[in-house]
């Protein structure tokens, strides 16, 4: 996926339309065309038509994402941007572009697009933003505990206001949110739908088949590769970890807005955009990997009682007679 940019084009044409990823979006629209005019054909096994859905989302995101963010980036952003509000201003703008490839990719497998709808619904934003808060609240007020504990006279610092920050916040939510909704969102529930074909009857073993592969894809769209290679594989290692327990959190929470949150708050994270904790020097006191193993931890532990108290009082309503 990181790639794809080097597949052939055709000189005569244009490459929107002239490349050989272009090529297999356009066959597998055939298949499509054909598999429905034939009709679903029912029981296990995997045959091409079973499969088109998923690879047609994969294949459509990475064929907007080379050929269409770019150029409709360039026609209408301002022109004299400095490099780094020009990338800022870009991973907004591709946030805006994913959710709209999103819902128009998850026109291939409607049973997904419901189940996505299910689990990214308006309704389910308040709690979303309350666990949120806690959950990163509650992490900045642990370590505030620890450090007066531990005599380590450590602060909080807030990154300093301006525009390009407000910009790095915005556009940050937004791709997280629309990361969430592509990989937790369609591609998971995409393989949660087609794995049970493959005869597998284990569920557990079918969600992890489709949580492991999620966070594979997940892993490798951010990988970077360059010396020195022990760097790349600690960021494909963490990567990859981090997209697993972001599709472990949706599984057990059905909310991708609460995700979302969490995902949008550790890019602020990394990116010096979220209060910091340092000394009385001012340098930074904590690596990010502390901030982030605690919000995790507490979003898990949050996320695990609402679903115990959520079961309990199903368990505990009273059964309607007809």
């Amino acid at each position: 996926r990181q790639f794809h940019h080097e597949t052939p084009t055709s000189p005569y044409v244009s490459p929107i339309v002239g490349s050989t990823l272009f090529a297999a979006i356009f066959l597998l629209m055939l298949v499509t065309a054909w598999d429905r005019r034939q009709g679903r054909v029912t029981g296990n096994g995997i045959r091409l038509g079973s499969i088109t859905p998923l690879l047609a989302i994969l294949l459509v995101e990475k064929w907007a994402s080379l050929f269409i963010y770019p150029a409709l980036f360039v026609y209408f952003s301002p022109w004299l941007l400095d490099a780094e509000f020009a990338d800022t201003l870009f991973r907004a703008f591709a946030g805006v572009s994913l959710i709209v490839v999103c819902l128009v990719a998850g026109g291939f497998s409607i049973p997904t697009m419901r189940k996505v709808g299910r689990r990214a619904r308006p309704a389910r934003w308040p709690s979303a933003a309350l666990a949120l808060v806690g959950v990163v609240g509650g992490s900045y007020l642990l370590l505030a505990i620890l450090s007066a504990l531990l005599g380590g006279g450590l602060r909080l610092k807030l990154p300093e206001f301006s525009p390009l920050l407000m910009w790095l916040l915005g556009g940050q939510t937004l791709l997280a949110f629309a990361e969430e909704l592509y990989y937790r969102g369609l591609l998971l529930c995409e393989m949660e739908r087609v794995i049970p074909r493959s005869g597998i009857r284990n569920a557990v073993g079918r969600r992890w088949i489709a949580l492991l592969s999620t966070s594979l894809l997940f892993g490798f769209e951010h990988l970077a590769l360059g010396s020195p290679w022990s760097r790349s594989i600690r960021e494909l290692t963490f990567v990859v970890a981090l997209g697993l327990l972001f599709g472990i959190l949706v599984t057990i929470s059905s909310n991708l807005h609460f995700v979302a949150g969490v995902h949008a708050w550790i890019n602020w994270l990394l990116l010096g955009a979220a209060p910091q904790f340092v000394d009385q020097a001012g340098r930074s006191a904590l690596p990010s990997g502390v901030y982030i193993a605690l919000a995790l931890i507490l979003a898990f532990a949050l996320t695990v009682l609402l679903r115990r108290h959520r079961i309990s009082i199903s368990q505990h309503q009273p059964a309607f007679e007809s």
